[in-house]
């Protein structure tokens, strides 16, 4: 009888559990925040780009 009131103040596997889930969120915040900056950047430098192949065009909305 004595093991099961120990078995209820044990919580360093629940610590564990709750550092491992608060790393996943936070490494999939970095990751998605790192692809949404990688697109924003590709599509700042591909603007000019376009821009500057369009000019001999007469509709650019440069």
């Amino acid at each position: 009888m004595s093991e099961r009131r120990g078995l209820g103040k044990d919580r360093s596997g629940a610590a564990a559990a709750e550092y491992a889930l608060v790393l996943a969120i936070a490494g999939a915040a970095i990751t998605f925040g790192a692809l949404a900056l990688g697109t924003a950047i590709t599509d700042s430098i591909d603007e000019p780009t376009e821009c500057a192949a369009a000019t001999a065009s007469p509709n650019t909305d440069c």
